[in-house]
C-alpha cells in the first residue's frame, strides 16, 4: 500500500492547540507520511496569553530544504498555513522545486475585516504572489477580498460569498474553499472546485471562540484530499463539533492596548 506524504510548514506553538501543534497529529493519525517544516517558534499562540515568545526558524528553511531534495522526497502534498514574510517569500521560491500534485494554501493573515498584528500590504502582496502556485486556497472572507485586492466588507449572503469564490478561481486558477461564512444560525464553508462546480456545507455555530479551528480545517482537508475523497466530502471530514465541545479552555490574559 502506498503512503501518502505531506509536507506541513506554519508555526508551532508550545501552548494552545493550533497551526503545526493541531496538524502535524490529525496528519499523522489519518495515515500519511508527514514531513514537517516549522517556520516559527512560540511560547503559546498570539490569542491572548500575554507576551509569547517567537523564534524566527526561515532561515533554516533553504538547508532543510535543500536537504529534502538530496534525500530526493518527493510529496504528495504540501500544506503552507501561518508563515510570515520570510517564510513565505522561502516557499514562493521553493515550491516549483517539489512538483507536489496538492499545494493547499491557507493564506493566513487577516479576519474580520483586519489584518492580524504584525502583517501589512507588503505582506498581503507575498500572499497574492504565493497563492499563485495554490491548488487549492482556503480563505477566510477578508483574506479572500484581501486576495483580490478588494476592500474588506462583511458578506453574509452565501451567493456573494459564493461569486468571491468564483472571482478567485479565475483569478488563481485553483480550487477555492471560503471558510468562516456567517449565515443566520450557522457556520458555512462555500466554494468551487477546479472544474468550476460550486459547493457549501454549513452546519450549526458553536458558542464561544475556539483558535485552531481554521488550521484543524484545512490540515482535515489536505489530509482527505491526499486520502481520495471527493471534494464535497472533504469539507466535513473537518467539521468536528464534538471534539471542540470537549477542547480545554486555556486562561486569556488581558490583552493590553498598543495605542
Amino acid at each position: 500500500m502506498n503512503t501518502k506524504s505531506l509536507i506541513i510548514s506554519q508555526d508551532l506553538c508550545g501552548v494552545g492547540q493550533v497551526s503545526m501543534s493541531v496538524a502535524l497529529p490529525l496528519a499523522a493519525g489519518l495515515g500519511l507520511t508527514p514531513y514537517v517544516l516549522p517556520t516559527a517558534l512560540l511560547s503559546s499562540h498570539t490569542g491572548g496569553l500575554g507576551a509569547n515568545t517567537y523564534l524566527d526558524l526561515s532561515a533554516e528553511m533553504p538547508g532543510i530544504l535543500k536537504h529534502w531534495q538530496q534525500l530526493q522526497l518527493q510529496p504528495d502534498g504540501i500544506y503552507l498555513g501561518y508563515l510570515g514574510q520570510k517564510a513565505a517569500g522561502q516557499w514562493d521560491r521553493w515550491l516549483p522545486k517539489f512538483h507536489a500534485p496538492l499545494v493547499l494554501i491557507d493564506p493566513v493573515m487577516a479576519d474580520n475585516g483586519k489584518l492580524y498584528k504584525g502583517f501589512d500590504a507588503a505582506y498581503v502582496a507575498t500572499m497574492q504572489q504565493l497563492a499563485h502556485r495554490a491548488t487549492v486556497l482556503t480563505p477566510n472572507i477578508t483574506e479572500a477580498q484581501l486576495l483580490l485586492d478588494e476592500k474588506p466588507t462583511t458578506l453574509t449572503d452565501p451567493s456573494a460569498v459564493t461569486a468571491l469564490a468564483k472571482r478567485l478561481h479565475a483569478q488563481f486558477d485553483s480550487a477555492v474553499l471560503i471558510t468562516g461564512v456567517p449565515f443566520h444560525k450557522q457556520i458555512a464553508v462555500v466554494g468551487i472546485d477546479a472544474s468550476g462546480t460550486t459547493l457549501a456545507l454549513a452546519q450549526p455555530k458553536e458558542t464561544g471562540h475556539y483558535f485552531g479551528t481554521g488550521d484543524l480545517f484545512a490540515a482535515a482537508l489536505a489530509t482527505g484530499w491526499l486520502k481520495g475523497q471527493t471534494c464535497g466530502k472533504r469539507p466535513q471530514l473537518a467539521w468536528l463539533p464534538p471534539g471542540l465541545r470537549s477542547r480545554p479552555r486555556l486562561p486569556l490574559m488581558p490583552i493590553q492596548s498598543t495605542a
